[in-house]
């Protein structure tokens, strides 16, 4: 053979050798990567990484294993981006604490291994639900639960499988996350979203009847949803009032949802509310400039930006298009005094000021301008050692906030207030510090060109570089 041809084909032979060993390489890499998720997380709100503050929470859970189930094959789940993400993030948490392990179940082949994942409430698991346990107990969520949605496009922006994830790990990981519904007065109770809500968020709910039981001492909240009927009172058989006024004396917290229409049917509750500073106003409220609604009574809400109750709604508040918060049917809350007794009292809610509200006995006009549409008054108790302990009592003007309307869909923000309140109410049992991570609108946090030319440099510098010095031999070889 000539020599030039030999060493010629030899040059080309090892070039060809040493691309093909660069693809093999980056396609092991790939796939090593994607089941590790090796990758370096470049985002401004590092979207895909685990926070510190996350970190924090996950580390100080070790002590309940933690299984995450996914139905849909990892293969398929890869190729698809929002599965992709919530399945990289499990990965994540799977190869960082060793208590926590992903697993991936077979629901069409093998329907009898979903049985344990099903309840009155939970009839069916989908293909893109995840479900997270603890063996004994769990929490199933569909793939929606782990984004937030634009209220004016209804797309999707923001990531949050942190907050999802790290919920539903404390939840299974503490005990005592009691939420009791009073009954006997008319209330919305087990047929309510509200109920769901608390249900979904991972507190055990319970319904109680004043008139023949106590409050469990471990009850974290005593939610009075809708009332027709008032509560018992000092000169009754039963004193209902007494009990939830010792219930809250003993650091519990409270949630009254009532609407124009009872609220002159219920003495005994509005006079015991005026000890926690709030006064019901028989009206109802119009405001047909800030309103979804042709008669003005479904108002939009304006975020209130100081107090207590702005603590409530500040992830809303400081969003660039915060969603619309809605309060129909409602009533203006009047706040007897911002601080009395060791209680701060301050509004979560408003209305704005083009509002007007109107006497429900004559429909005269009896207030106009910014009226609290909800409130929260804090009760500070000074403990042992300067310990200072905190309990609420939230009061909302409109029985409609938690309308299916307003709760289930992804364009109004009345479920996040009540979700902060329970972030409030539950302490130590809901991740306070971790929101939503906002989509970039590039997926890297540099310039347009710099990425380019990264993209460039990092996929094609080491082929064509290779492709070269094969091109060099080759030439040098035939003038040998």
């Amino acid at each position: 053979m000539n020599k030039k041809l030999k060493y010629g084909s030899f040059a080309i032979g090892l070039t060809v050798a040493v691309l093909a060993l660069v693809i093999v390489i980056n396609a092991i890499f790939s796939a090593i990567a994607q089941k590790k998720s090796l990758y370096v997380d470049m985002t401004t709100e590092q979207i895909y990484s685990i926070s510190e503050e996350a970190d924090a929470i996950y580390s100080a859970l070790s002590n309940k294993p933690i299984d995450i189930i996914f139905f849909t094959e990892p293969d398929i789940m890869m190729n698809y981006e929002y599965q992709r993400m919530i399945y990289e993030y499990a990965l994540k948490l799977e190869d960082k604490y060793d208590y926590i392990t992903v697993k991936y179940i077979n629901s069409i082949e093998n329907p009898d291994a979903v049985e344990p994942y099903l309840s009155s409430t939970i009839p069916q698991v989908y293909t893109t639900d995840v479900v997270i346990t603890n063996g004994a107990a769990f929490r199933c969520y569909n793939m929606e639960k782990f984004y937030t949605f634009d209220t004016q496009t209804d797309t999707v922006f923001a990531f949050n499988a942190e907050y999802r994830f790290a919920t539903a790990m404390m939840q299974l990981s503490y005990d005592n996350m009691l939420a009791c519904f009073t009954v006997g007065h008319g209330e919305t109770t087990s047929s309510s979203e509200m109920h769901g809500l608390f249900t979904e968020a991972g507190f055990e709910v319970r319904d109680i009847d004043l008139s023949k039981e106590d409050i469990p001492e471990d009850t974290r909240v005593l939610i009075i949803n809708s009332p027709i009927y008032d509560f018992a009172g000092a000169y009754d058989e039963v004193n209902e009032i007494d009990k939830v006024d010792r219930y809250l004396d003993g650091m519990g917290n409270l949630m009254v949802f009532t609407d124009p229409s009872a609220t002159t049917d219920l003495p005994n509750l509005n006079e015991y509310l005026t000890e926690w500073g709030i006064s019901f106003t028989p009206a109802y409220i119009e405001d047909k400039e800030h309103c979804i609604d042709t008669y003005g009574r479904s108002v939009i809400a304006q975020y209130t930006a100081e107090g207590d109750g702005a603590s409530l709604n500040k992830p809303l508040r400081e969003l660039e298009n915060p969603p619309k918060t809605i309060a129909s049917n409602a009533m203006p809350i009047e706040v007897l005094w911002t601080a009395h007794n060791g209680i701060g009292v301050s509004s979560i809610l408003d209305t704005y000021d083009t509002a007007t509200a109107y006497s429900i006995a004559d429909n005269s006009p009896v207030k106009q301008g910014s009226m609290p549409l909800m409130t929260v008054s804090m009760k500070t108790t000074v403990g042992e050692n300067n310990e200072k302990y905190y309990n609420y009592v939230l009061c909302s003007g409109t029985k409609s906030f938690t309308d299916e309307k307003y709760l289930n869909g992804s364009t109004y923000g009345n479920s996040d207030i009540i979700y902060a309140s329970m972030r409030a109410f539950g302490k130590e049992m809901v991740p306070v510090d971790l929101d939503f991570k906002v989509f970039d609108d590039l997926a890297l946090d540099i310039e347009l060109n710099a990425a380019s030319t990264w993209t460039v440099v990092l996929t094609a510098l080491f082929p064509t570089v290779i492709l070269v010095v094969g091109a060099v031999i080759l030439i040098r070889r035939k003038h040998l």
